[in-house]
């Protein structure tokens, strides 16, 4: 009996001891992928993107364009440069463009989406009609799920403010960016739905700092992108002087490291939509990248 009881003990201690030890291993390294970006732009010169957006149809990026056709945009060009939107399909092909602007300088520098699916943008002109030279014109563009241009509202200012941002908030849209006017370097501007814009409130706060790490969730893993000049823990690849921009797949219900992958340009900004997935937008080597991964 005391034998049996001995032997019963030792069992339940080996068992716990390697409970423990399975418990305390370290997790297997994950190998470093590149992934090759879906799309690559070929902009240049003051081409620029300044927001990612999906949509349950489309991935949308907005910006402002020079030249005269690009692999994003191939309407005709309207001025000088021109404000625009770029829908994708989620394969990342080209569903319909939208130049936005007039015959002077136009740029479109953020964008959000209404109740109703359509599509605001907000941006800055050049005013004809003013002796001030510069983007003095606050510009707001209404547009369809389609690419259709419904509405176009415009505000004149004495300084020059350009969006970095428009967002929904109640009945209204509200737009805040920086600002020109000296001591002044932020402002806020209301819209209405009908396009009616509010009085500018100029603010002494200065503009918040471009992101530089990214976080989106899908229905079960976190993806999150960053640069980093050092080697990132559970991920087999040493860093480097210049960084490695990673993407990073982890399990949201054990928060265990799935994949890693290298990309190509520095992340600028990713969304995720059920429809389409992850869609990560970089910057490098005088161009943009879509990195399009299809993902629950």
């Amino acid at each position: 009996m005391k034998r049996t009881l001995l032997l019963a003990l030792a069992i339940s201690i080996f068992l716990a001891s390697s409970a423990s030890a399975a418990t305390t291993a370290p997790p297997i390294a994950i190998p470093l992928l590149p992934l090759s970006p879906t799309v690559s732009t070929n902009f240049t010169g003051g081409d620029e993107i300044s927001q990612l957006l999906t949509s349950p149809t489309n991935i949308l990026v907005f910006g402002t364009i020079e030249t005269t056709t690009s692999q994003l945009v191939i309407s005709p060009p309207l001025g000088g440069s021109d404000g625009f939107i770029s829908a994708l399909t989620p394969q990342g092909g080209r569903a319909w463009d939208l130049r936005l602007g007039t015959a002077g300088d136009d740029v479109a520098t953020a964008g959000c989406l209404d109740t109703q699916g359509n599509i605001w943008v907000a941006g800055a002109s050049t005013n004809p009609a003013s002796s001030l030279s510069g983007l003095t014109r606050l510009t707001v563009w209404e547009v369809s799920s389609t690419g259709s241009l419904v509405n176009t509202f415009t505000k004149d200012l004495s300084d020059i403010d350009i969006p970095t941002s428009i967002a929904i908030k109640g009945g209204n849209f509200i737009l805040q960016g920086v600002s020109a006017k000296s001591g002044f370097p932020t402002f806020a501007v209301t819209v209405s739905p009908l396009g009616a814009i509010g009085p500018v409130k100029n603010a002494t706060a200065k503009p918040a700092p471009n992101a530089q790490n990214f976080y989106v969730a899908s229905s079960a893993y976190g993806w999150q992108s960053f640069n980093s000049t050092k080697s990132v823990k559970g991920v087999l690849g040493l860093g480097s002087p210049q960084g490695i921009n990673y993407l990073l797949k982890s399990s949201l219900k054990d928060k265990v490291l799935k994949a890693a992958y290298s990309v190509q340009g520095a992340p600028l900004a990713m969304q995720y939509q059920p429809n389409i997935g992850v869609v990560l937008l970089t910057q490098g080597s005088g161009s943009y990248f879509l990195n399009i991964l299809h993902t629950k």
